[in-house]
């Protein structure tokens, strides 16, 4: 499906539908947050009654701020609050992920006959069986093509949205670094246009100095393997997705790096690897074999009962 059928499909749909929920993937990010955000304002184009489904019990500092931001003006319920407000006019559109098992929701999806996904990862077998998927994989982040979208429809963006949407390409881009091409600085353009802060945009990436000093502890405790770097977290030590995903990103921007991994404890039993890159090495794929996945130059799993040391031996193995 390409951007021109998205678009009819969602004119279809949106106008024989009544509420619309929406959804991204587990531990929300500031892209899947701006994604949704951005998207209520189609459907209320449309004027669809809007749900954010927003389940997780600790939102990371960036996505926490952007919400603060813009709740007064979204309706954001729980799986539970959803369950009730579910009808047979009602539609799912899951953002910022194409696979079923990243969404807390996953056992949602029956209740929906209709389900449209939107993401710019790697499509793969676990993707969601449907003929209502778009994937971009060029498109630096989710935001964008929501921005596309919303500059298809010709839909009025308030200042908050737009920045918030340009905070979640900033996350998606590493600063504006790397996924950058012709179409998002264009769609960035764009969003500044609709009155987009730049400052502001800088402040939902603004770093905390406590995590600042975790992650130059994680980056001095990094072992380099010619163009791979793989940064492993101090023993019980307890870190953030955000964190992880920060400190592969700054790895990524010493000289003669290609590939990153940031491996640490998410929760006693639970670690998690956060993976980039610039060279042959496919980290989607490579993530995959862990149970996640993502694209190409970024991607990210969490694995439960397991080490962190044993996590790394075993990336090592498979990244010889």
């Amino acid at each position: 499906m390409n951007l021109k059928g998205l678009k009819k499909l969602l004119t279809k749909e949106l106008i024989l539908s009544k509420e619309v929920f929406l959804i991204g993937h587990n531990n929300i990010d500031l892209d899947a947050f701006a994604a949704m955000a951005g998207f209520s304002l189609i459907t209320k184009f449309f004027k669809n009654k809007t749900y954010l489904i927003i389940n997780d019990k600790e939102i990371e500092p960036s996505t926490k701020i952007a919400l603060e931001d813009l709740k007064t003006k979204l309706n954001i319920i729980s799986i539970t609050e959803a369950k009730k407000l579910i009808t047979k006019k009602s539609i799912l559109v899951i953002l910022d992920t194409n696979k079923p098992k990243l969404i807390s929701a996953n056992n949602l999806l029956e209740s929906f006959k209709n389900v449209i996904v939107i993401d710019h990862h790697t499509k793969t077998s676990d993707t969601l069986k449907s003929e209502n998927v778009y994937i971009d994989e060029k498109a630096s982040s989710t935001s964008e093509i929501v921005s596309m979208l919303l500059y298809r429809f010709k839909i009025k963006v308030p200042k908050q949205y737009a920045t918030v949407m340009l905070g979640g390409i900033a996350l998606d881009t590493n600063n504006f670094m790397y996924k950058m091409t012709r179409k998002t600085f264009f769609y960035c353009y764009y969003l500044s246009t609709k009155g987009a802060d730049v400052d502001e945009a800088q402040m939902f990436l603004k770093q905390d100095l406590e995590e600042y000093v975790n992650r130059s502890k994680m980056i001095a405790n990094t072992k380099i393997e010619g163009e791979i770097a793989i940064a492993t977290g101090q023993k019980g030590k307890i870190y953030t997705t955000q964190e992880l995903a920060k400190t592969a990103d700054l790895l990524l921007e010493f000289k003669g790096i290609k590939s990153s991994f940031a491996i640490g404890y998410l929760e006693k039993n639970k670690v998690g690897i956060s993976a980039r890159s610039i060279g042959k090495i496919n980290v989607g794929k490579l993530m995959e074999e862990y149970g996640g996945g993502g694209h190409k130059t970024e991607a990210a799993t969490i694995i439960e009962g397991i080490t962190v040391k044993k996590v790394e031996e075993s990336l090592k193995e498979k990244i010889k």
